[in-house]
């Protein structure tokens, strides 16, 4: 499992919990390769897995990546930091990734 914690930049007037679920939204159906389980909750289209994700003090994003194959969690992890690269980038200041 890898925890990812991503902090926004003090500028960022919205949280980065909100941003998520209304890019998600946004690109729901093909044009997305994750997919919504329920709140807080995602898969993947192809990588066997998913990813917890929640809210903490101070607009900080802390994300859990698990895999169904160990061996296989870093595609999970490498799909989920490009998503948060690619849609909402101009909004976090750091990503830190906690391996257990």
């Amino acid at each position: 499992m890898k925890v990812i914690q991503v902090v926004p930049r003090r500028e960022t007037a919205t949280k980065l919990t909100t941003l998520l679920n209304t890019t998600e939204r946004e690109l729901r159906g093909s044009r997305t390769t994750f997919v919504r389980q329920r709140a807080g909750r995602w898969k993947h289209k192809k990588y066997g897995g998913w990813i917890n994700w929640t809210g903490a003090r101070g607009g900080v994003l802390v994300a859990e990546i698990q895999s169904k194959v160990s061996e296989t969690e870093w595609q999970l992890l490498q799909a989920f930091v490009g998503y948060l690269d690619r849609h909402l980038g101009d909004h976090i200041e750091s990503i830190s990734i906690t391996y257990r």
